[in-house]
Formats: C-alpha cells, sequence, structure tokens
C-alpha cells in the first residue's frame, strides 16, 4: 500500500511539472489574436507622429467650376483657384481651411460674376483607414466633406452665401515633400449665388467641378512603391529654370488671306518646373504673345473717311502642363540624357486683347495647350531647347445683338500656333552644390564695363502695312557685381525706330538710359563656380527715353530681358542679349488704340571685368 501510494505521487509530480513546462513554453500564444494582428496591421503602416507641426502642410490650387442655371442665369464654366492650410490630427483623419476666389461669365451678355470664399474641410484617407498609416506611399484615396461661406459680387451688388460641399481627392506622392492631387467635388449653396430672382430662403444653388493642387509638408516622407523616384528629398532638388522666345500665328482663314509669314507676332515666356519622377515633370509658365490677324476695312461715309488697317491680338497669362519624357523608355531610363523629347499638355489662364475696330474684345480667356520640347544638353546642367506648340483660346466677344435689352454674347476660339527656342537651366544635385559653395570664399566683388550692337522693332498693336521695321542700336553698360547671384548696371543705348501711322512711316531717333538688376540663375540653380565658361542672367530694371525729332518727348517704362555669356579669357566674355521694353502710350503711335507700347531688342557683344 505505502508503495502504491508512493508511486501515485511520484506520477502526479512528474505530469504537474510537465504541464508547467509547457504552460511556460506557449504562455502568451493566442491564434486568434495572431489572425487578427495580421489581419488589421498592413506591414507598411508606421507609428503617427502626434507632434502638431509634423503634420501641417499647405497648398495651392486651381481649377474650374460649372454652376447649374436656374432661369435665365446661365453661367459659363469659370476658374477658381485658392490656398489652403491643413493639419492631420489623427492617421486617418485632416483638417484644412481654404481662401478661394473665382468667377463665373453669364453666357447671354458675358458680365462677370465674381466671388470670394472661405471653406472648411474634413478629409477622411480611405487609404490610411484600409491599410494603416503611412504618408510615404505613392497613391492615397480620401474623402472630404465641409462647410464655407461665399461672397458673391455681380452688377454692383452683392450677396452673402452659405454652402456645403462634397467630393474625393486622388492624391499622388512622388517627392519627400510635396503632393500633388485631383480632387473633384460637388457644392450645394443658399440661394442668391448667381443673383437670380429669389422667391423662397430653401432655394438651392448648385456648383460642380474639379481642381489640381500641390501639398507641402513640412516633414519629409521618402515615397516607397514600385516607381523608381529621383535623388534629393528637398523641394529645390530636381527643378529647372528656363526662358524661351519665338514666332505665333493664328490658323484662321482671316490670317490666310493675311499671309502665314506676315501674320507673325513675338512669343516670350519664363517657366520654372519640378520633374516628380523620372519620366514625368510639371511646368509653370508666364507668358506673353502677339499676332496680326485681321486687314480691317473701314467704308467711307460722309462723316468720316474710310480706311484700311492691320489689327494684333495679344495674349498675357500663365499656363500649367505636365511633361513627359518619351526618350526615357528608349534610351536605357537615362535620367541626364544628352538628347531628350517631352511631350507637353496642360491648361492656361490668361487676358486676351483683340482689336477690333471700335470694339476691341478683351477679358479672360481659357485654353488648352500641348507641344513638343527638344531639348539638347550641352554643359553640365544647361540645355538649349527648340519648342513648337499650339493652343486653343477660348474667349467670349458682345455683339451687337440683343435680347433682353443686353448684347448678346458669343463664344469664339482662337487657334494659336507658336515654336520658340529657349535654354533651360536645372538645379544641381547636392554633391555639386555642397561642392562648389566652398568657392564662394574665393568670390570677390567686380566692376565690369560692357559694349553691344544689335536691331530693335517696335510692336505695334495697329498697323497700316504688313511690314516689320528693324533699326540698329548701340549700347553701352557699366556695373558691379555685388555677390555670385546679384549686380547691378547702368546703360546707354541710341538708335532710330520707324513706325507706321495712317500718314506713313514715321522715323525717330531715340537715345535712352536704364537701370537693370541682373540674377545669375546659373549660380542660383548650380552654385558659383569660378572656371564655369557658360553663364545666363535674367535681368529687369526701368528705362527713360527721349523720342527726338521736330518736338521731343520723353517717356519712362520699364524692361525686362535675358543674357547668355560664353567666357572667353578669365576677364573677357562675349554674350547674346534679348530684350523687351514697356512704356506707357502714344510712344509710337499720337492716336494709337488701347494699349501699351513695346520694343524688342537683340544685342550682341563683348564684357570686360576689373
Amino acid at each position: 500500500m505505502r508503495r502504491l501510494l508512493t508511486g501515485l505521487i511520484l506520477l502526479t509530480t512528474a505530469l504537474t511539472a510537465t504541464a508547467q513546462q509547457k504552460d511556460t513554453t506557449n504562455i502568451g500564444f493566442d491564434a486568434t489574436k495572431r489572425a487578427f494582428v495580421k489581419r488589421y496591421k498592413h506591414p507598411d503602416a508606421v507609428p503617427f507622429d502626434s507632434l502638431w507641426k509634423n503634420n501641417v502642410y499647405i497648398s495651392i490650387l486651381g481649377g474650374m467650376d460649372k454652376m447649374i442655371p436656374r432661369g435665365d442665369a446661365d453661367f459659363n464654366i469659370g476658374p477658381v483657384g485658392g490656398i489652403a492650410v491643413g493639419w492631420q490630427f489623427a492617421p486617418s483623419h485632416s483638417l484644412r481651411t481654404t481662401l478661394l476666389a473665382g468667377n463665373f461669365s453669364r453666357k447671354i451678355d458675358n458680365e462677370t460674376l465674381t466671388r470670394i470664399g472661405l471653406q472648411t474641410d474634413y478629409l477622411l484617407n480611405v487609404t490610411s483607414f484600409i491599410s494603416g498609416y503611412n504618408p510615404g506611399r505613392i497613391f492615397e484615396f480620401s474623402t472630404l466633406a465641409g462647410l464655407g461661406y461665399q461672397c458673391s459680387s455681380f452688377a454692383g451688388t452683392t450677396k452673402h452665401i452659405g454652402e456645403l460641399h462634397l467630393g474625393m481627392q486622388l492624391k499622388l506622392h512622388p517627392t519627400s515633400h510635396v503632393d500633388f492631387y485631383i480632387e473633384p467635388r460637388f457644392t450645394i449653396l443658399t440661394d442668391g449665388i448667381d443673383h437670380s430672382f429669389q422667391k423662397n430662403w430653401h432655394k438651392y444653388d448648385m456648383t460642380y467641378g474639379a481642381v489640381v493642387g500641390m501639398n507641402y509638408r513640412f516633414k519629409a516622407w521618402k515615397p516607397f512603391g514600385k516607381i523608381r523616384t529621383l535623388e534629393g528629398d528637398k523641394f529645390m532638388d530636381n527643378t529647372f529654370i528656363s526662358i524661351a522666345a519665338g514666332g505665333q500665328f493664328q490658323a484662321s482663314r482671316l490670317t490666310n488671306e493675311i499671309g502665314l509669314t506676315k501674320s507673325i507676332g513675338p512669343h516670350f515666356s519664363l517657366s520654372v518646373g519640378k520633374w516628380l519622377i523620372p519620366a514625368l515633370g510639371l511646368r509653370l509658365s508666364g507668358f506673353r504673345s502677339d499676332d496680326t490677324w485681321h486687314k480691317k476695312e473701314i467704308v467711307a461715309t460722309d462723316d468720316n473717311p474710310g480706311e484700311e488697317f492691320y489689327e494684333m491680338s495679344t495674349y498675357t497669362g500663365g499656363r500649367l502642363e505636365g511633361m513627359l519624357d518619351a526618350t526615357y523608355f528608349f534610351n536605357g531610363h537615362q535620367l541626364h540624357p544628352r538628347f531628350s523629347a517631352n511631350i507637353l499638355a496642360g491648361g492656361e489662364l490668361g487676358y486676351i486683347k483683340k482689336e477690333n475696330g471700335y470694339h476691341p474684345a478683351k477679358g479672360g480667356y481659357t485654353g488648352f495647350t500641348g507641344g513638343v520640347q527638344l531639348k539638347y544638353r550641352f554643359a553640365d546642367e544647361i540645355s538649349l531647347f527648340i519648342e513648337p506648340r499650339t493652343t486653343f483660346a477660348s474667349y467670349s466677344l458682345k455683339t451687337s445683338e440683343k435680347e433682353q435689352g443686353r448684347n448678346v454674347a458669343k463664344k469664339y476660339t482662337d487657334n494659336l500656333f507658336n515654336i520658340n527656342i529657349g535654354i533651360e537651366i536645372q538645379r544641381a544635385n547636392e554633391e555639386n552644390r555642397m561642392a562648389r559653395s566652398l568657392n564662394r570664399e574665393v568670390f570677390t566683388p567686380s566692376f565690369f564695363v560692357s559694349g553691344g550692337i544689335g536691331f530693335s522693332t517696335p510692336i505695334q498693336v495697329k498697323r497700316y502695312a504688313l511690314k516689320r521695321y528693324f533699326d540698329y542700336q548701340a549700347i553701352i553698360t557699366a556695373g558691379r557685381i555685388f555677390t555670385p547671384l546679384s549686380s547691378l548696371r547702368l546703360g546707354i543705348d541710341f538708335g532710330p525706330f520707324s513706325v507706321d501711322l495712317k500718314e506713313g512711316e514715321a522715323k525717330y531717333n531715340m537715345p535712352s538710359g536704364s537701370l537693370d538688376y541682373m540674377l545669375n540663375l546659373t549660380n542660383l540653380m548650380m552654385g558659383y563656380d569660378p572656371e564655369r565658361k557658360y553663364d545666363v542672367q535674367l535681368f529687369a530694371g526701368i528705362v527713360a527715353s527721349m523720342r527726338l525729332k521736330q518736338e521731343n518727348s520723353f517717356f519712362i517704362g520699364g524692361e525686362a530681358g535675358l543674357q547668355a555669356s560664353y567666357q572667353v579669357s578669365r576677364r573677357f566674355k562675349v554674350f547674346l542679349e534679348p530684350k523687351i521694353r514697356i512704356y506707357g502710350k502714344e510712344l509710337l503711335m499720337q492716336n494709337n488704340v488701347q494699349g501699351k507700347d513695346i520694343m524688342m531688342s537683340l544685342h550682341t557683344g563683348t564684357c570686360f571685368s576689373f
């Protein structure tokens, strides 16, 4: 009996020890919990940074809106734009405040409705909600809802409107600090934004549209995914500046009657851009262009003599376009090839001034633009390019027809074509910039003198003969280089110029004095290098001119241009300098039509520094 009890005690002790050992080995294991962890915690998810300043971002946005018509208040599609500040206060939740402005033009008479407003939005990041927080994702999808206030001004009256808007946001994250997004949305507004008849307070107005925007985040998050990204995580990395000039003409029956070459006018543009991924970039450009579009014939009457003259169109505005490097897919995915071909497509917003007898067309226009840029990189980050493009510019023009007591407006589209030659400077990578930053220690301020010879030509908005006048112009300058980026110069130039008046050609002599600030774009984008051979500088300043003839006249204006130079020796360089001057009225024609007088010039010369 004793032996049996002893055996049972030993067996119980052994089983207990084994059970304790097994419990210790598997302690904390729960298959259900493990399944839920894998189900809800995405492999890409990261901890949320709760520090508020790391979750703040600023935005710029622009797009188009359409107001759903009620009664006779039918408006064209109108532009809208704004700036915003956002705060992501949780992994999937954000708040955003937007200051926006826009306008609509009424279809029947082209009268403009102007609006400005303030919006507050709540954004739910659906991608983060489902897959976990990680702002480094290439693509994200969010929904948004918000409230807002708008002040609407039309025909001398003002209305105050409340709004509710809903939408979605599709976001692309190609660089460390910057997101790009498209945001379609639908808005319900309290009655009155269209200034139509109002019968009930509970009547609602509605708009729909979309905006394209850019977020700049103060905390950098490197993108991840299958898309190849560029080097550099700062906003200025992979950016570029370009300047182009060329000619423009319209494709219409009227310009065909004039003759293609005789209708061509000048085109200028200044652009800034950024490559987002190796083959895709964005470019924002400001531009001005002109062309001769029409021969006007005014029949003689008893009170007024007959008249024949040629009229010009002018276009001033900005364009935002995407750039696709088509050669990237065929040259072994080179990031900085010698030759590249970029396909361009985007939109324009601008101001049109189109002479049309006594009823000129003037006002805002919207347009679609596209083209091809053929580019050759000849030195470090400096490239030359040729860029043909086409633009469809849509605008409204009042006619003599009347409806409901108002002049009826009709919609027109100008088909514009231009070809430009330009120069582009791309920002150097961080390694080269840091190496060149040491060169600032050897920089010393210096003086310089220069001289050049070239030609100038006036740009007239109304001409009586299809002839352009090119006259010589000589210039001398003196200045000082203060820093690797900044210089000041004084200039004196002299030359004749000819204008086309109703009475015939008139010739004048004109001396001018100018004061310019010069910004060295090469040093700005690439860093200072005293051994660099090629240099590009952008300049702008004021000019005072004296028109000499029987009655001398004095004119004040502004000028801007570009100087591209090549360093021949340590002290000498040669340069090419296109320039544009804008004066007030009556320099070129005493009885000129509405607009500003413009002079173009091109000089070549040499510069000596000491």
